[in-house]
């Protein structure tokens, strides 16, 4: 097949195809503010098939493992033209430094400067040439660029570059694509870059979600300057690597096509090893439901997170009157932790804006530990900077020797910012500077008891615990806290939620307005599980004995466990010596790997706990309390499956894209890592993109890889006809599983049932989509 030349083309409208290039970009958080994310979740409309092959053709980016350590052999696809010369100079020997290498490099640097110190600029000019005309500036006066490329005509047509981005478009509408090959050709590029996209793609997000009117689009401009490199790569290379430009895009979806064929066998095994762990699921879930009505003695409810489950089940182990609930860990509350005038953090999932303000009165004593915290956290933030890091050793090297040598003995856990600055007053709750009424705060609580299923059968003591995470010298400690508190801790959230719930005028109108009675004999009590040291403490005073042993013994049993998982094979069993070993490893500042986070996840499971109790899910399965029968509306369950199941799939496809393809959705080594631009992100070493998703550290052993890379698999215990009314009615949810982005099965614990396993064609048993699976297997044998 041969290109039509570029004027025989018809003419797209190139500012609408980068609009929607952008939109295709998932995006990424800053590291104090860390939210998992599918990286592809942009292309969830389209099966997750079609994806992995574009993927693989188009942007070099597996979504499956491969089957031998050397992977599979797949056509050769440069992209761009600067990719394609350097297909050429390996070819020829080329001493030149790969062009698309530096390419990145310069824009990388110049990402991070601008993120930095944005621009100032006058009120007339442009919004959206601020950062492309500012990059050309730079770009312009680098001497060194032509250099590196060995090329004498780069910097001519980098000074013929238009400085409105309109007419670089117009310039660039002389590369000999089509329509069609436009909008692949614009995301190979964004692909080049695809760390910073995904930073300015969550800039753009916050701003929208803020509502802001104007803004300056990093993103739109990001990919701006990428197609002028190419433009300028174009004009600078031969006769010989534009033809070959032409040709490979000439063929790019037949390099599709063959992808998708030999992607066949990977997919089968693919789904072997998804249904190898749903078969130790479905035999979990075959084990019989806990009968008991009683009043329990106690209940706490824990953050649905995978890390809650050994602990939950720690909890139930030492008394059959004590009951445990799954609820997401900022149990409901929309609110931002004021810390101090000027600071605040979002205590809520990032999907969200907040609603309300809470914080604590500054007394003198607060207000020193919120001095301290800062000058701390001041003293951090000059450690992450290349320059600073150097500076500081040079000017107090010998001032911190002792602190240096303290911390390298005690090994004490470093909380994160404004986690010192919490007391025992009471929260002040306001919206817009006013004070929340009972009537206001009723509804929240009712919002969060609804959500758990917590509306009767009140136990004297009811736990609500949030979770956090201890590590030392750890960029990317957010994200191994309260995801559904925005890469925080939960603390804040429980101990708001505790103080509301065992307030007299709001039980009052929780009672005449929502129907929800709380015993006078009932008292809230907030907590704090530190998944680290798997260690779950109260946060306000008790002085029940029995319940405290039941902490400690629980705490014991739940650090064995722990232990076990991070060193497979030790027989530590005594309190003191698992306690020590887990607070050694939460810190020192050595420790690459403090605790696995949410690794190795595959399933959620919407049901009662009564359904769960006697199960063991050995920390893979996030569970989330769901009554049905309480549910008739099914308000709850949309709920459910629009929020919960989202932002675990987001949680699990993250940790899958990490695994998969480490090179481009996983943030590399650990022991290499340099901040970048006050925490947006981390380089690995001194340049390059800015890295994205987890490190290496958090998903390998150092032998093997720990996590392994399953689709979610979502069971919820509701009625089929429930269940298909959400999926009409919910676009993202309909699909998320019609394009096979996860496995849904309905259950019915009570019947001892099949799991059924909703797709796009219907319902079927369980055990016949994995008969059905390993047929295909066999005949493709």
């Amino acid at each position: 097949m041969t290109a039509m030349p570029a004027e025989c083309l018809q003419q797209p409208d190139l500012e609408a195809l980068v609009a929607a290039a952008t939109a295709e970009v998932a995006p990424s958080w800053p590291l104090d503010r860390s939210i998992a994310v599918n990286p592809w979740w942009q292309q969830r409309d389209r099966s997750v098939q079609d994806v992995a092959a574009e993927q693989q053709a188009w942007f070099g980016i597996p979504m499956l493992m491969p089957a031998t350590p050397a992977g599979e052999a797949v056509p050769e696809w440069a992209g761009s033209v600067a990719a394609v010369q350097d297909v050429n100079l390996r070819q020829k020997g080329a001493r030149a430094l790969p062009w698309l290498t530096e390419i990145k490099q310069q824009m990388s640097q110049f990402c991070a400067l601008w993120a930095s110190y944005p621009e100032q600029v006058a009120q007339d000019q442009n919004i959206n040439e601020r950062m492309y005309k500012q990059w050309l500036t730079i770009t312009r006066q680098d001497r060194g660029i032509q250099l590196l490329l060995n090329n004498k005509n780069v910097k001519r047509q980098l000074q013929a570059l238009p400085t409105d981005y309109q007419a670089l478009y117009q310039q660039a509408l002389q590369l000999p694509l089509d329509e069609a090959q436009w909008s692949v050709y614009l995301q190979v590029l964004l692909h080049d870059i695809y760390g910073w996209a995904s930073v300015f793609a969550q800039r753009r997000w916050q701003r929208e979600l803020e509502q802001q009117p104007r803004f300056n689009d990093e993103l739109t401009q990001l990919l701006t300057i990428r197609l002028a490199w190419d433009l300028v790569c174009w004009h600078s290379v031969s006769t010989e690597t534009r033809q070959q430009f032409e040709r490979q895009w000439a063929a790019y979806e037949q390099v599709k096509a063959e992808v998708k064929q030999q992607q066949a066998p990977l997919w089968q095994r693919q789904q072997h090893c998804e249904w190898r762990y749903q078969q130790q699921l479905a035999a979990q879930l075959q084990r019989p439901c806990d009968t008991r009505s009683e009043r329990p003695e106690m209940q706490a409810v824990l953050c649905i997170d995978v890390r809650s489950e050994p602990m939950r089940r720690a909890l139930e182990a030492q008394s059959e009157s004590i009951q445990t609930l799954g609820f997401a860990g900022f149990f409901g509350l929309p609110v931002e932790y004021q810390i101090s005038p000027g600071y605040s953090k979002p205590q809520l999932p990032g999907l969200l804006a907040p609603q309300w303000q809470v914080c604590q009165p500054d007394d003198a004593e607060s207000q020193r530990k919120h001095i301290e915290t800062w000058r701390s956290a001041s003293w951090h933030r000059a450690h992450e900077s290349p320059a600073g890091a150097y500076g500081w050793v040079e000017m107090s090297g010998l001032t911190k020797a002792w602190k240096l040598l303290k911390r390298s003995l005690t090994y004490k856990p470093q909380r994160r910012v404004a986690s010192p600055g919490m007391n025992q007053q009471a929260w002040q709750i306001s919206r817009a500077g006013q004070p929340a009424s009972a009537t206001e705060l009723a509804q929240l609580a009712a919002n969060a008891l609804n959500g758990m299923g917590l509306t009767a059968n009140f136990a004297p003591h009811v736990l609500l615990v949030g979770h956090s995470a201890s590590t030392r010298n750890n960029p990317h400690a957010a994200s191994l806290e309260c995801g559904a508190c925005g890469g925080q801790s939960g603390s804040a959230n429980a101990q708001v939620l505790a103080q509301i719930l065992n307030q007299h005028e709001v039980r009052t109108v929780l009672s005449e307005q929502h129907g929800i009675t709380i015993p006078t004999s009932t008292e809230f009590l907030p907590g704090l599980h530190d998944t680290t040291q798997q260690q779950l403490n109260l946060l306000s005073p008790c002085s029940d004995d029995k319940l405290q042993g039941w902490l400690e013994k629980a705490n014991t049993q739940a650090q064995r466990e722990q232990l076990q998982r991070l060193s497979p094979g030790s027989h530590k069993d005594d309190q003191q010596t698992c306690s020590v070993q887990l607070q050694k490893r939460a810190g020192s500042w050595a420790e690459v790997r403090p605790e696995w986070g949410l690794a190795r996840n595959a399933a959620i499971i919407f049901a009662p706990r009564a359904a769960t109790r006697n199960c063991h899910f050995d920390a893979r399965a996030f569970l989330h309390d769901y009554h049905a029968e309480q549910d008739p509306e099914q308000q709850i369950l949309t709920q459910l499956m629009t929020a919960p199941m989202v932002v675990a799939h987001w949680i699990n496809m993250q940790y899958y894209a990490s695994t998969v393809a480490p090179q481009q959705f996983g943030s590399g080594n650990k022991l290499l890592h340099n901040v970048v631009a006050d925490g947006l992100g981390v380089f690995e070493g001194n340049g390059g993109d800015i890295r994205i998703g987890l490190s290496r550290q958090s998903l390998h052993d150092g032998e093997n890889w720990y996590h392994e890379p399953l689709r979610l698999t979502v069971v919820i215990a509701a009625s089929q006809t429930a269940i298909d009314r959400v999926i009409s009615e919910q676009p993202v949810v309909r699909q998320l599983i019609d394009n096979d982005w996860l496995y849904l099965w309905q259950w019915q614990p009570e019947q001892q049932l099949q799991p059924q396993q909703r797709s796009a064609t219907g319902w079927k048993p369980v055990e016949d989509s994995q008969q059905a699976m390993n047929s295909k297997r066999e005949e493709r044998a």
